[in-house]
């Protein structure tokens, strides 16, 4: 019989590669323009499945007369969305048996996640009258983990984080159809879909406790370098933010040369309307509604974070490299490894015109360097000293 922590890690595990494939499959689907494969949720076309007979396809097309069956993109969007669902339903196994290993009644806890979840399936039937009342429930949620933070361990915390996270995803992932790929919405899937791959990192790091063990010269340098990992993982996440807002956009090939952009080093470029997040919403934005400028804008802000990004995660693994101990200084090769490799992917999306693998693994990419920075600054804030 497998131990409880052996149980919880296994099945953490899973968690971890599901979201990994979820978050690869999402951004395919994004960057295949089939966000709006499927534009009813959570079926498709009205069917569990995809309408594949030809009958099945003119019922569908008389049923969406503005948004015909398209094959090649009716599979992507309900294939994320099967593998989407099979996580959160392991998450959700993940937080109970985190809670049962614990000891830990989680009443409210379960109350509100049962809230939450009726709350979506009423969404289907109610329609978006019921939109402020979710809100409302995902702010009670993670406002009632906030207030038991002191009385569970800290997987339990994650799990129940998580377990938040991926139902805010479901609700993402509805909106990003009803509302019709709106950039806002789109943009915060995005990140939810990152975060949570994080978040089962750090967890299975936790439950593992995998953590450095240094000698105290070693242990100093690492807590001079705290506030500098921070600060690299603030810019990672501002940095995917914009490149979720330049894909949203479909502002990727608005600079269609490098390094310069439209031929000079600092465009003409509307950064008002590009950085306009109450711009209306629909009638849908499949391709983009943005003119040419705002675009610019959009692109050229994505690539001035790329070299933010690099100065400090440069200026990070150097830092690294002067405690001298094997394990930090390894890290911080991975950590450069990460950067070179992404860099490389976003300037050959470029110089290439966006290909579509090269664009799913640059998106890939985006969530690796993440998960590495996350670790790092895990790993200093839990080092011990020999």
């Amino acid at each position: 019989m497998m131990s409880n922590n052996k149980k919880i890690v296994a099945v953490a595990v899973l968690a971890l590669i599901m979201a990994s494939v979820v978050v690869v499959l999402g951004s395919f689907t994004r960057l295949a323009h089939a966000g709006l494969g499927c534009p009813d949720w959570p079926t498709c076309y009205g069917h569990l499945w995809v309408p594949n007979e030809s009958h099945e396809i003119d019922a569908a097309n008389a049923a969406f007369t503005d948004t015909p069956v398209e094959t090649d993109k009716t599979w992507p969007e309900q294939i994320h969305r099967i593998f989407a669902s099979s996580l959160g339903l392991v998450i959700l196994t993940l937080l109970f048996l985190s809670a049962r290993a614990a000891t830990v009644r989680l009443g409210s806890i379960y109350i509100l996640l049962g809230a939450l979840v009726a709350g979506l399936v009423a969404r289907i039937f109610a329609g978006d009258g019921l939109d402020p009342l979710l809100w409302l429930l995902v702010g009670l949620y993670f406002l009632n983990v906030w207030r038991l933070r002191g009385q569970l361990t800290a997987t339990l915390r994650l799990a129940a984080i998580l377990a938040g996270l991926v139902i805010l995803q479901g609700f993402f992932g509805m909106w990003t159809v009803t509302l019709k790929l709106w950039p806002q919405v789109v943009t915060a899937h995005l990140l939810g879909g990152f975060a949570t791959f994080c978040v089962i990192w750090l967890f299975i790091q936790v439950a593992l406790a995998y953590q450095w063990r240094l000698q105290a010269p070693a242990v100093v340098q690492l807590f001079k370098t705290k506030k500098l990992a921070v600060l690299a993982l603030g810019a990672a996440i501002v940095q995917i933010t914009l490149g979720g807002w330049t894909s949203s956009n479909y502002a990727a090939l608005a600079c269609p040369d490098f390094p310069l952009c439209q031929n000079a080093v600092f465009p003409s470029a509307d950064y008002l309307q590009g950085f306009n997040i109450f711009q209306h919403v629909g009638p849908n934005y499949l391709g983009g509604l943005l003119d040419n400028h705002a675009r610019i804008a959009i692109h050229f802000s994505h690539r001035i974070g790329a070299i933010v990004l690099t100065v400090f995660c440069l200026a990070l693994s150097l830092s690294l490299f002067k405690t001298k101990a094997p394990a930090v200084r390894r890290m911080a090769l991975i950590l450069l490894a990460a950067l070179l490799a992404q860099i490389s992917l976003g300037i050959s999306n470029i110089v290439l015109s966006l290909p579509l693998s090269v664009a799913v693994l640059h998106n890939a990419g985006g969530a690796i360097l993440l998960v590495v920075l996350v670790t790092i600054n895990h790993r200093i804030s839990s080092v011990k000293t020999l």
